[in-house]
């Protein structure tokens, strides 16, 4: 069978033959395997120690997601020394009705305002109990071709356990211009997604769900939505399966990674595509994927809360259904609730 695909993902105009991705598949899990416990892209996280030796590097630029929620000012009770306050409209507001989108403008306007260009080592600093804020950014600059970009590795958690430097004065950049190189094969857009249901196995693609079980399961309602369910064909991958640590979050060893990935059938041959309730429980599982090398990972940025409120096929139950693995049966019907639910305050 012989299906063409049109997002940049699985290759524009591409032909992909089932027999192909049958061979590829098998030489990809030989081929991928990490020694050590290292990371294929280790400079994607940078230690406290790395941090604290350029604060003071004029290629380096620190943005902080302490503040998440429209109140709070975590900011300005102390950071990282010349660390730049990032707030959530930054990287989120409501696009053709769908809140918490990615509004590339404000993002763009975010990174000039302060400083930031193209050419700069962006490292995102965040709470460890916030990460997936700090994911989301690290997201976005990868979207707009930003090649040099990286988290900090225990987050703002550890900065603060190992007693390193943490100030009130607030730092500022001279204005910048930012060139965009867009990649567009890290966006995932829901009508994308309703059009390749049926077709995950021929397509070679993983969808990953990484909000809780209960709510995958159809058993609780996400925030902000207006079904139970999950989009037909997800498996499911909750971010936190991929961090270790009790008084701060660290990512757990490449293999470990590896063996969370394997469980849901994903590897770095395939298209995987992250989903959540609103793109940023995803950009954790995404960051993961991407530490280990995956070349063809994207997060579908609208999620659950967009899914929900189209008139698009849902699927419930512990397991995932074949909607989006090859056939085509009905999936089944989740409960909406009576009354639309009021959209919360974001904490991503």
């Amino acid at each position: 069978m012989k299906t063409k695909c049109k997002h940049p993902a699985l290759g524009w105009s591409i032909v992909l033959c089932s027999i192909t991705l049958m061979a590829c598949q098998v030489l990809a899990s030989s081929a991928f395997a990490v020694e050590n416990g290292g990371y294929p892209r280790s400079d994607f996280l940078v230690s406290t120690q790395w941090l604290q030796d350029h604060l003071n590097d004029p290629n380096v630029r620190i943005i902080d997601r302490q503040d998440t929620l429209p109140d709070e000012d975590l900011f300005a009770k102390g950071h990282i020394p010349n660390a730049l306050r990032m707030t959530t409209d930054a990287v989120k507001g409501t696009k053709l009705g769908i809140p918490e989108m990615l509004i590339a403008k404000n993002f763009i306007d975010y990174l000039e305002s302060h400083g930031i260009s193209s050419d700069h080592h962006v490292v995102i600093v965040a709470p460890c109990s916030k990460l997936q804020a700090a994911t989301r950014v690290f997201w976005a600059l990868e979207l707009f071709g930003h090649t040099k970009v990286s988290l900090l590795d225990g987050g703002t958690d550890k900065w603060l356990a190992e007693k390193r430097p943490w100030t009130t004065d607030v730092k500022s950049y001279p204005k910048t211009s930012y060139k965009v190189d867009l990649q567009r094969q890290r966006l995932l857009t829901g009508e994308e997604l309703f059009g390749w249901l049926g077709l995950f196995k021929q397509l070679d693609i993983v969808l990953i769900d990484a909000r809780k079980a209960d709510e995958y399961a159809g058993q609780k309602m996400s925030r902000a939505s207006e079904k139970l369910g999950r989009i037909p064909g997800a498996v499911s991958l909750p971010f936190d399966r991929l961090l270790v640590g009790d008084s701060y979050k660290e990512f757990k060893t490449a293999n470990e990674i590896k063996q969370a990935f394997d469980s849901v059938g994903a590897a770095p041959a395939k298209n995987v595509f992250f989903s959540c309730v609103s793109g940023c429980a995803a950009s954790v599982d995404y960051f993961a994927a991407r530490l280990l090398g995956f070349p063809k990972a994207a997060v579908y940025d609208g999620s659950w809360i967009e899914w929900s409120r189209k008139d698009y096929p849902v699927e419930a139950g512990d397991q995932a259904g074949t909607n989006g693995s090859g056939d085509k049966e009905k999936a089944p019907k989740a409960k909406s609730p009576a009354k639309k639910p009021e959209l919360p305050r974001t904490g991503c």
